[in-house]
This record gives structure tokens, C-alpha cells and sequence, in this order.
């Protein structure tokens, strides 16, 4: 019964081809409106993803060194570490290098690996399969323009007073890509034992990568800080992403501050809605008036009114989802959409959301469309039978 009051009310409240336009139209705006929103967000939750991942492939969960400099990692360490969660590590060292190819130079920092070690660490293979072969990355190379194959010296200090600089000949054997423009342009890869004998450390590190077990109960933030409490002096441990803390301290607040702007477009497109209910209700007031002569109660009338914006904003809603998957696959391969790495670190923007996000934004939503909804009604309740009845219509 209630099923075939609805589908008469709907019926004669929605018998012209206009309506129906003018509501997908109405519709439509609100999806934009909360699509806007969805995806700064999702941009900014996306680039905070991009970056964290970027570093994670160049740098683990987090990294270990000594505050004296060059180290061993003995077997007790080692034990310990364990103990306090880290799963998998990566020992090895790091250096500033003067990179020189086909009469161009930069500086660079070289770090050399065990590629077993650091493939379990970061997922980045690694192609060294020798002490002649050096792997670069991607943006580096592209700017060089470099190919595999090619002739790439390394010029390395040794430390010691008086010491020339040591002249590395290497062969371009593979290209990486962290996902992080500056990783990529300065991250240069050796076999771990070469730059020891470089460097005349022997068996020496001065860094190694970690990843923590994904098993405690504590977020990641916090487990890095209770290791490098645990661990104590000398040594000093500290997430992959600290260089960029304040950079991720500025999106997050970026983000919350955005959100809240971003509700006076949500504002605008409910104006738009409410221009449809106006429409609606100059053209089908007397329609409504009557059923009510007819003995409709109230009530029922008001539970039409309540689905029917429910409706609108549910169907608003599906829309803003599409739009915004729309968006992030334009963003993700529109070449005229692509950022300069050199300045926003990534190379490229995605939108990524929680379900956290979208209840949010969908319950404010749908707070400004009861807002709507209720101060309608009471302007129409106000309204007598009689008077409703009198009113002629153009």
C-alpha cells in the first residue's frame, strides 16, 4: 500500500519530461559540488600516500645510524632489533659523489648495497651484477639522457687529509624509479662492497633500511619512536619520511582548512536544489493542496517530501563517487596535467580516499539538504487548505 501511495505521489508530481531535467540538472551541480570536495581531499591524502611510498622505496619503514659515524652491526644488535620488531634490514653505505657523463656533472649520493638486502627491504631489484655496473634514476638518466650501456664515472673523496679523489668507471646497468623526483634525480646505486673499498671502511656501514613488524597494535609513527628509545645511545633511528615532516605537517592542515572553504560550493549547489523544490512547488501546489482536500493526511505527505530529498541526495551522491574516479583517471594520465617534480617532489597526483572521507563529507551532505528540507516545510505548513486551494496558477 505504502509502495503504491509513493509511486501515485510520484506520479503526479513528476508528469512532465521538465521536471525530470531540471532535477538531473540540480542533481548534477550538488555531485560537482561534492566531487570538488572528495577530491582535494583525495588529492591531498593521495600526494601524502605518493610521497610516504616513494620513500619508502628508497629508504624502508625507517633508518638506523650511529651518532660515531661508521659501524658494525653485530650479531647482539641484530637480536635486538629483532626483538623490538624490525622484520627485514638493509645494511648499507652512503657517500657524496661528483657523478660526471658526456662532458655534464652533478652532485649525487651513492649508496652501496647488497641488492638481495635491499630488494626485501624496498622492492626495488637492483641490476648489479658486478663492481663496473651502476643503476640510476629514472629522471636523472632521462635528463642526461642516458641508455643502458653507457659510460658513467663517479668521483668519490676518500676522507683522508690530502687524499685525491678517487675516479669510479662504471657502466649504466639499470634505471629505478622511487616515485619521488628528488630521489630520482640524486639517488645513485653501487655493489656495497666496491664504495667500502672506496672509502676504506672496510666491512664498515654508516646507515642501514628498516621495516617493522605490521603486527603491533601501535601505528608506525609509533613504533619507530619506541625502537629508537629502546635501542638507546648511540644509536639514533628515525622514520623514511622525517626530511619531510613539515611538508606533511603543512597538507594535513592544508587539507582540514580546504574542506571547510570548500563547503560554500556544497552551499551553492543546495541553492540549486532548492531552485528545483521552488519549481516544483509553483508548479504542483495546487495538485498537493488538493490530495490534502481529498484527506491525505499530512504525514504522509511530509514522508514523500523527506524520501524525495533523500533521493536527490542519495543519487548526488553515486554521481560525486563517479566524478571523482572521472577525475583521478584524467589526473593520472592527461599529459597536460602532469606537475613539476622539482617543486611539488612527486611527478604525479592521484586521488586516494577513505571511507572516513566520504561519510564525512555525504553526512554534511546531507545535513545542508535537511536543512533545506525542513525550512521548506514549515513555509509550506504555514500555508492554509483554503488559501491553497484559492491560489490560481500562470
Amino acid at each position: 500500500m505504502r509502495k503504491s501511495l509513493l509511486g501515485s505521489l510520484t506520479l503526479i508530481f513528476f508528469d512532465q519530461a521538465n521536471i525530470w531535467r531540471l532535477m538531473l540538472l540540480s542533481v548534477f551541480g550538488y555531485a560537482f559540488s561534492l566531487s570538488v570536495i572528495l577530491s582535494t581531499i583525495g588529492i591531498m591524502d593521495g600526494f601524502e600516500s605518493s610521497l610516504k611510498s616513494g620513500l619508502k622505496l628508497s629508504s624502508g619503514d625507517a633508518i638506523l645510524t650511529s651518532k660515531n659515524g661508521f659501524f658494525e652491526l653485530k650479531e647482539e644488535t641484530l637480536q635486538e632489533l629483532q626483538f623490538h620488531g624490525v622484520q627485514k634490514l638493509s645494511s648499507l653505505v652512503q657517500a657524496e659523489a661528483f657523478a660526471v657523463s658526456s662532458s655534464q656533472s652533478q652532485g649525487v649520493l651513492v649508496r652501496g648495497v647488497d641488492k638481495e638486502e635491499f630488494l626485501a627491504v624496498t622492492g626495488l631489484n637492483l641490476k648489479l651484477e658486478s663492481d663496473q655496473d651502476v643503476v640510476l634514476g629514472e629522471s636523472l638518466a632521462q635528463r642526461w639522457k642516458l641508455s643502458l650501456g653507457d659510460d658513467f664515472t663517479l668521483m668519490i673523496a676518500r676522507g683522508g687529509e690530502g687524499e685525491p679523489p678517487q675516479l669510479l668507471r662504471l657502466k649504466l646497468s639499470g634505471l629505478v624509479r622511487h616515485g619521488i623526483h628528488e630521489k630520482d634525480m640524486r639517488f645513485v646505486y653501487v655493489q656495497k662492497s666496491l664504495l667500502q673499498e672506496v672509502l676504506g671502511v672496510r666491512d664498515r656501514l654508516n646507515m642501514a633500511l628498516l621495516v617493522l613488524s605490521d603486527k603491533s597494535h601501535f601505528d608506525l609513527t609509533t613504533q619507530i619512536r619506541e625502537l629508537g628509545f629502546s635501542m638507546g645511545s648511540p644509536w639514533m633511528i628515525k622514520a623514511s619520511w622525517q626530511e619531510f615532516a613539515s611538508l606533511l605537517e603543512a597538507v594535513e592542515v592544508e587539507k582540514r582548512s580546504i574542506a571547510i572553504v570548500l563547503q560554500i560550493i556544497v552551499v551553492v549547489a543546495v541553492f540549486n536544489i532548492a531552485a528545483f523544490l521552488v519549481s516544483l512547488r509553483s508548479r504542483k501546489l495546487r495538485e498537493f493542496f488538493l490530495i490534502r482536500a481529498l484527506g491525505m493526511p499530512l504525514k504522509k505527505l511530509y514522508s514523500f517530501s523527506f524520501l524525495l530529498l533523500v533521493f536527490l541526495w542519495a543519487l548526488s551522491c553515486m554521481g560525486a563517487i563517479y566524478l571523482v574516479k572521472l577525475f583521478d583517471y584524467i589526473l593520472q594520465n592527461a599529459s597536460f596535467l602532469q606537475i613539476p617534480g622539482e617543486i611539488y617532489v612527486i611527478d604525479r597526483l592521484n586521488v586516494i580516499l577513505s571511507w572516513n572521507n566520504y561519510l564525512l563529507v555525504f553526512s554534511l551532505a546531507f545535513v545542508w539538504m535537511m536543512v533545506l528540507g525542513v525550512y521548506g516545510l514549515i513555509k509550506l505548513r504555514k500555508q492554509t487548505l483554503i488559501s491553497g486551494l484559492r491560489m490560481e496558477f500562470q
